[in-house]
């Protein structure tokens, strides 16, 4: 009974194709190759990526449309979705998510993982 039930296809831009000519990110790819639920995450919820909110410590990541995101979802390009930066600075990003309050959402910024040492 050993074997995968999910693959967690971490990514620094989920929206960004893993292949040239081809739509599908990485969880998309793994979904589509192995027939198993896949979950996505990278950059989810924010307008920017990783790296260049840590290289800059006052730029922050404003909260990003979750359309695209959602339309993928929809297409059952894969399974689930992870949040992490985003959660680190609103704990309640789901919920205003799901409540249609994206406005309320906080930004994230670098200062933001100093609460977690």
């Amino acid at each position: 009974d050993a074997g995968v039930d999910i693959f967690h296809c971490s990514t620094r831009r989920f929206w960004e194709p893993e292949f040239e000519g081809s739509e599908l990110n990485l969880a998309g790819w793994t979904r589509q190759l192995t027939g198993k639920p896949t979950i996505t995450v990278g950059s989810v919820g924010l307008d920017g990526e990783f790296l260049q909110f840590m290289v800059k410590t006052d730029k922050v990541a404003q909260p990003a449309n979750i359309e695209g995101l959602l339309k993928r979802l929809i297409k059952e390009e894969f399974d689930l979705v992870a949040v992490g930066r985003a959660l680190i600075c609103d704990p309640d990003w789901a919920l205003k998510v799901r409540e249609g309050r994206m406005q309320d959402i906080l930004p994230f910024s670098r200062e933001a993982l100093k609460t977690l040492a």
